[in-house]
C-alpha cells in the first residue's frame, strides 16, 4: 500500500518543480521568517541571487525569492483551491540580535527568555544577527507580512519590488493567531507567547495567517470550524469562527472540545525550533479539504503539516531542505504513516 505522504528532500523551488499541475487542494506552510532564523540551506533563485531564503539584504528581495515560490504553487494548486501562509514581522535593529533594546539583562536575559536551546542555537550563529536594513528606521518592525499580502494580491507591488509578471492572487482573509491572550480589566494573561525582555514596546504575542485563492469561488466550508453560539434564538446555532485563533498549552492526551482545538504546541521530541501547533493545521485543513485530498507544505519543518493530513484522511506532499528539519521529518513521517512499527 502506498504511503500518504510524499517527501521530497530539496529546497522548495526546485521540489515544487516535481509536483504534477493541478494535483493540489490546499497549500498550508509556514516559510523561514525573514532574518529570523539559519538553516544552513541555499537556493539558486531566478533573479540571480544565490543565498538562503530570509537571509537576503532587503525585505523585498525576501518577498520576491517568496513569490519565485508561490508562483509554482499557483501552478500545482487546483482552480478551487487555496493557500495559506504564516508570517510573522522582524525589528531592524543596528545591535543585531545578539544584543537588545532595553531589556533589563542584556542579551543574556534575552536568550535566556528562550530556554537553554534556544539560546544555544542564537549564540553559534551571531553574524548573520547582526544584520541591519538601510532605509529602514532602526527599531521599526519591517512590515514584511505586508509587503508579501501585497506582492500576492497587487500587480503594482509585484512590479515595484523587481518581481517578473505572474498570477495574481485573492487574499480572502488575514487571520491572526494569537500565541497570548490578556484580559485588560483582569490584567490576567494567558497562553504560549515567547516572553521578551524589551520595555518601550508591547509584547509579539501573535502572528499572520494568509488565506489565499485562485478564484473567486473555491472551497470553503465555514460550518466546519464554526463554534456554538453563546448567545441565539434558537439552540444549536453556530457562531463565527472568527479571525483571530489562539492555541492553548495543555497536554496532548487531554482531547479537549471535539479533540481538536487544544494542543500543547511546544511538546516535540525534534530539536526544530519553529514548530507550528498541530490545532493550528487542523483549523486551516477541516474547512478546506475533503478526505482524499492532497496537501501541500513546501517549508514542511518537521512535519505537521503531513502528521495533521495524515490524521484527516488526506495526502500530503512535503518539501524541505534543511538536513536537521529533513531527519524530524523522515521519523515524524514514519511514526504517522506505520505506527504499528512504534508500538
Amino acid at each position: 500500500m502506498a504511503s500518504p505522504v510524499r517527501t521530497i528532500l530539496g529546497d522548495a523551488l526546485c521540489g515544487l518543480k516535481e509536483v504534477e499541475t493541478a494535483s493540489v487542494q490546499v497549500c498550508a506552510t509556514s516559510p523561514p521568517f525573514y532574518l529570523l532564523r539559519c538553516y544552513g540551506t541555499r537556493t539558486h533563485w531566478p533573479d540571480g541571487w544565490n543565498g538562503e531564503l530570509g537571509h537576503e539584504e532587503h525585505p523585498n528581495d525576501f518577498v520576491r525569492h517568496l513569490l519565485f515560490v508561490f508562483d509554482e504553487v499557483w501552478r500545482v494548486l487546483k482552480d478551487d483551491g487555496c493557500v495559506w501562509v504564516n508570517l510573522a514581522d522582524t525589528f531592524n535593529n543596528k545591535q543585531g540580535k545578539k544584543g537588545t533594546t532595553n531589556a533589563p539583562n542584556g542579551s543574556a536575559g534575552r536568550f535566556d527568555a528562550g530556554g537553554k536551546r534556544y539560546a544555544e542555537s542564537l549564540r553559534a550563529q551571531p553574524e548573520f544577527f547582526k544584520h541591519y536594513v538601510p532605509g529602514i528606521a532602526h527599531k521599526s518592525e519591517m512590515g514584511v507580512p505586508f509587503r508579501f499580502h501585497l506582492a500576492m494580491t497587487d500587480a503594482a507591488f509585484r512590479q515595484f519590488i523587481g518581481a517578473p509578471a505572474g498570477p495574481q492572487w485573492i487574499c480572502r482573509r488575514t487571520v491572526i493567531w494569537a500565541k497570548s491572550l490578556v484580559n485588560l480589566e483582569a490584567q490576567q494573561g494567558e497562553g504560549t507567547a515567547m516572553p521578551e525582555p524589551t520595555r518601550d514596546r508591547p509584547s509579539r504575542n501573535y502572528e499572520f495567517l494568509f488565506l489565499f485563492s485562485k478564484n473567486p469561488d473555491y472551497r470553503f466550508d465555514r460550518t466546519k470550524i464554526d463554534v456554538p453560539a453563546r448567545k441565539s434564538y434558537k439552540q444549536g446555532d453556530k457562531a463565527n469562527a472568527g479571525s483571530v485563533w489562539e492555541t492553548e498549552v495543555l497536554s496532548d492526551t487531554d482531547p479537549g472540545p471535539d479533540g481538536l482545538w487544544r494542543v500543547n504546541q511546544e511538546a516535540s521530541r525534534y530539536p526544530h525550533v519553529a514548530i507550528w501547533p498541530r490545532a493550528l493545521v487542523r483549523q486551516m485543513l477541516l474547512p478546506t479539504t475533503e478526505e482524499g485530498d492532497t496537501v501541500l507544505d513546501p517549508f514542511a519543518g518537521s512535519g505537521t503539516t503531513g502528521e495533521v493530513a495524515v490524521s484527516l484522511g488526506l495526502k500530503a506532499i512535503l518539501i524541505e531542505s534543511s538536513k536537521l528539519a529533513q531527519k524530524a521529518l523522515q521519523d515524524r513521517i514514519r511514526r504517522c504513516t506505520q505506527p504499528s512499527l512504534f508500538l
